[in-house]
């Protein structure tokens, strides 16, 4: 049992890194392509993968068919067309650490969804007071669509956290492969919906492109193929809240490869806002992690 829990930490922690390195993946594909054109495309190659890797169907009750829709509606479209609008508009570094604030989102829903728990309470409200302090020290001044930006990566953090609670109650009940693969089909039909909508255009000349191909097959293929089952799996194991507490790392590992990559700039005000946002979400965490044991 005990192996089982330390593997699960250590696949959570794999898959935010990869997680992590997609913010820089998707900047790089957005000089080319509109969000949701990488969205269509990504999940779309991820799907028929899993069709081809494990084709089989199962019966589903429409209490549970709900579930897998709203799985495709928070953590495929909602979260990702979020991410990716707000990568449109601000820097990578800001979108990777706002999106941290998941975790906190997830206490937050646990504390109004269970019979009243006053250390929840203190521990949600512990955390929300940093978090919201960094988040004002990096933003305040910004009106425009930097500000914009910030905000639709917030909203992101809140669909992730919806997402995981969700998808900790069919762990168990299906294979992986299957709430991954339902996850994907609806998260592709909200996309559709969204993208004739908005009236979406696709540079199909872009396509050409190696680097384009590369990308795209890089982020279907690991980020939202294999990553999906590999956090499917450890949510199963240690619990959707001690899971996304891997989400701390997002931060380090993003702005280390935006910088490197991007260009990008760790300004003092950012590395603040940062360290009170990740502290306030440690705290939390930690406060809860004590009331579990």
């Amino acid at each position: 049992m005990a192996d089982s829990i330390g593997s699960a930490h250590a696949i959570a922690l794999l898959t935010v890194v990869l997680w992590s390195l997609t913010f820089v993946q998707t900047k790089v594909l957005l000089i080319h392509l509109s969000p949701v054109e990488i969205l269509l495309d990504r999940f779309v190659i991820a799907w028929i993968l899993f069709w081809i890797v494990f084709p089989r169907t199962v019966s589903t009750s429409w209490h549970e068919e709900i579930i897998f829709a709203l799985l495709g509606a928070t953590g495929i479209f909602g979260y990702y067309i979020l991410e990716n609008l707000a990568l449109e508009r601000t820097q990578a570094i800001h979108v990777g650490l706002i999106v941290t604030t998941a975790p906190l989102f997830t206490a937050a829903i646990a504390l109004v969804s269970r019979p009243f728990s006053p250390p929840l309470l203190r521990a949600t409200i512990g955390g929300f007071i940093p978090v919201s302090a960094g988040l004002y020290l990096m933003s305040h001044d910004r009106l425009s669509d930097l500000g914009y930006g910030d905000l639709l990566a917030l909203l992101g953090a809140l669909s992730f956290a919806i997402y995981s609670i969700l998808l900790a109650r069919v762990s168990g009940r299906f294979d992986g492969r299957i709430v991954t693969r339902k996850s994907f089909f609806y998260g592709v039909f909200f996309l559709c919906l969204y993208a004739a909508a908005t009236g979406e255009s696709f540079h199909w000349a872009a396509y050409r492109l190696a680097p384009v191909w590369s990308n795209l097959l890089l982020l279907a293929l690991i980020a939202s193929g294999l990553c999906f089952l590999m956090w499917r799996w450890a949510v199963t194991r240690i619990g959707s809240s001690a899971a996304t507490t891997y989400i701390y790392l997002v931060p380090l590992i993003n702005a280390l490869a935006a910088v490197w990559v991007l260009g990008e700039e760790m300004s003092t005000r950012i590395i603040l806002a940062g360290a009170l946002i990740l502290g306030g979400l440690i705290l939390s965490q930690r406060h809860i992690a004590l009331q579990n044991r």
